[in-house]
């Protein structure tokens, strides 16, 4: 059994722990390094190592510093102590130093740096009275591509056949950097990767296209991207087409008439590369004499002639290929402004002259209306289909009777007539035979009138029809 004396000292011991322990956990007597995990430098540029620290109030810096692993062990490149300054190894002392040393940062700037620097750097803090403390950062070297553009190898022609318009090159790079096109004429890409020193590629991405030249003047853009690059690498890429002449002739507006002075015309041509020859011919006829060609112009000297009608060929050349473009001119006898005038003037007339045939039609007409007799009640009956029956033929028909006449007298009519007939049949068959009249054949107190009217009686009323006329 412990002595009582002993016991106190274990008491007094063990408080002393307890009040180191609680002032570890709320930092009093605490230390701390802070280090990115991983630094990428670019090769031949600076780098930054970050370092900070954090040192509880009760606890002193007594020294920071920066070792190197290595395969053979840790070296020691930089040390900073508050009392006997900072020290640096002669290989490092050109380019390597504190950026602003105290007893919170410990930040060493490394530069110009090379595939050498690559590796495991480690920030260690001495405080007292915990020690030392200590955090490690892993430095990578990137390697920034060279970027460029280069042309295809063939030219491009209008029609060809396809072929590489351009390579987009971002050479050694580290790691290897990603190229894309960009274009809006819908052609394809090719990318390859070559690995070349120091554990550096190169990345190169050929556009494939078939040239058309309504493209001509149109831009790629190659576009480069890589962790060494702040941003996006751009490099644009004009397209450069080449085609054979595209005519235009200028200077005929199709109104060229007889006496036309100052007339000439024009022949444009779009090429790539630019035209070099221009010719003017005529392929119906000779060229008329006055016409001379300047330049690319051909220009008549004196006023327009009729035998100035005819077909004219402009040709045009360029390296690519030869073309020619027809142009048929017709000379007028008047411009188009008085043949207009001629036509309004003819128009006028002939509105006038039809104007008055027809006010002349249109009086011939009312007069005729005017002196015409009305018609006839017969007139108007005649073109109406029958309300009766038709008549019976003219042998059967009953003698015509005037109006007024008394039935007694209609019967001696009929009977008279019809004894008539018989003799004249009679005497036709018998012509040197003489024979009396009809007996009884006696004219009456009043002698009727041979009419060619036949009367019928309709309910209370009678009705007198002339046989003769012919109802349709």
């Amino acid at each position: 059994m412990l002595p009582s004396s002993h016991w106190s000292y274990l008491g007094r011991r063990g408080k002393v722990a307890f009040i180191h322990l609680l002032l570890s956990i709320t930092g009093v007597w605490c230390s701390q390094v802070v280090v990115p995990q991983r630094v990428s430098a670019v090769l031949g540029k600076n780098v930054t190592l970050e370092c900070r620290v954090e040192v509880g109030a009760n606890l002193t810096l007594t020294q920071s510093s920066w070792e190197r692993r290595l395969p053979s062990g840790s070296v020691t490149v930089a040390v900073y102590n508050p009392r006997f300054g900072i020290s640096i190894p002669p290989e490092f002392g050109n380019r390597l130093y504190f950026r602003s040393p105290s007893s919170h940062d410990a930040t060493i700037i490394l530069e110009n740096v090379g595939f050498a620097d690559v590796g495991i750097y480690t920030c260690k803090v001495a405080t007292f009275p915990l020690g030392n403390n200590q955090a490690s950062t892993t430095v990578n070297v990137l390697v920034e591509p060279k970027v460029y553009v280069a042309a295809g190898s063939a030219a491009l022609i209008d029609g060809g056949n396809e072929t590489v318009v351009a390579t987009c090159i971002a050479e050694r790079a580290r790691p290897p950097a990603e190229v894309s096109w960009e274009s809006n004429i819908f052609g394809q890409s090719e990318v390859q990767l070559v690995d070349d020193v120091n554990g550096t590629t190169s990345t190169q991405v050929r556009y494939l296209w078939q040239p058309t030249r309504h493209v001509q003047g149109h831009t790629l853009t190659c576009v480069v991207r890589h962790p060494a690059l702040q941003n996006d690498f751009r490099i644009p890429y004009q397209l450069n087409v080449q085609f054979a002449p595209d005519i235009s002739v200028v200077g005929y507006d199709g109104d060229w008439y007889v006496g036309r002075e100052n007339a000439q015309m024009a022949c444009k041509a779009n090429s790539n590369p630019p035209a070099h020859h221009f010719r003017w011919i005529r392929l119906d006829s000779e060229m008329p004499e006055g016409v001379e060609i300047m330049n690319s112009t051909l220009v008549f000297m004196r006023p327009l002639q009729r035998n100035d009608s005819g077909v004219y060929r402009c040709e045009v050349a360029n390296d690519i290929n030869l073309r020619s473009r027809d142009v048929r001119i017709l000379i007028q006898d008047q411009s188009q402004a008085e043949r207009s005038n001629s036509i309004a003037v003819a128009g006028a007339v002939m509105g006038a002259v039809l104007a008055l045939f027809l006010i002349a039609v249109f009086i011939i007409v009312i007069l005729t209306a005017r002196k015409a007799p009305p018609p006839a009640f017969t007139d108007k009956v005649i073109d109406l289909p029958p309300t009766h029956k038709p008549p019976p033929p003219y042998c059967e028909r009953a003698p015509a009777v005037p109006l007024g006449v008394h039935a007694s007298q209609v019967a001696w009519l009929c009977q008279n007539l019809s004894a008539e007939r018989r003799y004249e049949l009679t005497d036709r068959q018998h012509p040197l035979k003489t024979r009396p009249g009809p007996p009884g054949r006696q004219a009456p107190s009043q002698q009727l009138p041979r009419l060619e009217w036949v009367g019928h009686q309709s309910g209370t009323e009678r009705v007198y029809i002339n046989h003769r006329e012919h109802y349709v």
